[in-house]
């Protein structure tokens, strides 16, 4: 039975397309820092809240880092990287997609 209801059009256009594409991204961007951390970072970069990422960003209002929020981060990001390679996640997640894949460099 075909969906004709403006509202669920919209939804699907406006809403879930978009979401798809920005998921399908996110998927790539978290493979390649992944795979960036586990190239060398990680040895480095030691999960100590007292070691502070010295960037200087201080003075622009930014929050200062430490291995412990990178080793963190990196901890979430491999929980979602398994959540997306789960059976059938990517297929659910790249059918609504409409436009080629853009990740951010």
């Amino acid at each position: 039975m075909a969906i004709t209801n403006t509202e669920v059009i919209t939804f699907a256009n406006d809403t879930v397309r978009p979401m798809a594409e920005k998921l399908r991204a996110l998927k790539y961007e978290i493979d390649a820092a992944i795979t960036k951390y586990n190239g060398g970072i990680g040895a480095v970069c030691v999960a100590d809240m007292a070691g502070l990422v010295e960037d200087g960003r201080e003075g622009e209002g930014v929050s200062r880092l430490t291995g412990n929020d990178i080793v963190g981060l990196v901890a979430q990001m491999t929980t979602l990287q398994a959540q997306f390679a789960g059976a059938g996640v990517m297929d659910v997640i790249i059918k609504p997609c409409v436009r080629p894949l853009r990740v951010a460099e």
